[in-house]
């Protein structure tokens, strides 16, 4: 990630935690955290993962969050296996999670949240004081608060995504759009489509694809649509203007030309040929 858009990133994070008081932080697929404001975890949540048990009982549980909200792609709102309030948002790209961004730690002011706090904390701290000390200093919100704060986290992990601050690889970028146009290829396909789409630069992007896979974007679509048209036209009745317009051509003339072009002749002489 560059510099410019991990600070731009790190200042969405700090309002947001200003507003609401949580802890935010920013999360790959993998489930690792990238960027966080403040960067220290809570008091409460430090002294639970300074023992073995604990530590894994919180990965266990983010882990568990971030796999729901990759299943369901919204804001996730719910109660850790501690009692306390956490919220995750997905980063995506054309419905695609590629990162998250998390929200927590806080009780509600409902009776007995702190209570419920320190006698799952005893599971797995002896040190009664230290948990007194560290729940005491737990954020306390009221509920409806911490509904608010899920949809403004909800709209930051949109501005992320759209604004492009959350970069993937150039790797992971080639083979979504790779996917894309195996899935999209009958549709009107341009590279500005793809730029927009992937939050791109046209440069980068033809630059990279090649790269990765040894042919350009529009050519690497044009295979596909021409191995679409061969398979339906040995395999189907269709007419060839309906295989063009199957394939994304809306011109069917066009479309015979590039058959002609890539297959040797058109596709009337390849069809009697089958």
């Amino acid at each position: 990630m560059v510099q410019d858009d991990r600070l731009e990133m790190l200042s969405v994070l700090r309002e947001l935690h200003n507003i609401s008081g949580f802890r935010i932080s920013i999360h790959d697929t993998k489930f690792r955290e990238i960027e966080a404001y403040p960067k220290e975890i809570s008091p409460f949540c430090s002294l639970i993962q300074s023992c073995e048990e604990g530590r894994c009982s919180c990965h266990e549980n983010d882990r568990r969050a971030f796999e729901h909200v990759s299943a369901n792609p919204e804001v996730y709102l719910y109660k850790c296996c501690l009692g306390l309030y956490e919220a995750v948002a997905p980063l995506y790209i054309l419905g695609k999670v590629v990162g998250y961004l998390m929200m927590g730690q806080s009780i509600d002011k409902s009776k007995g949240s702190k209570e419920t706090l320190i006698k799952n904390a005893t599971r797995l701290i002896s040190d009664k004081e230290a948990i007194v000390r560290a729940v005491d200093a737990v954020h306390v919100c009221d509920r409806d608060k911490i509904l608010s704060c899920m949809k403004i986290l909800d709209i930051c992990a949109q501005y992320i995504t759209l604004s492009n601050r959350f970069h993937l690889n150039k790797s992971d970028i080639t083979d979504r759009i790779k996917d894309y146009l195996d899935s999209h290829y009958f549709e009107n396909i341009t590279i500005e489509t793809i730029c927009l789409n992937f939050f791109c630069s046209r440069t980068s992007i033809m630059t990279a694809f090649k790269a990765n896979y040894g042919v350009g974007i529009i050519e690497y679509l044009t295979h596909v649509r021409m191995q679409t048209a061969k398979r339906l036209l040995s395999n189907t009745e269709k007419t060839v203007k309906e295989i063009s317009e199957s394939c994304g051509y809306s011109d069917q003339n066009y479309f015979s030309k590039v058959f002609l072009k890539h297959c040797g002749m058109t596709p009337t002489e390849y069809r009697k040929k089958r």
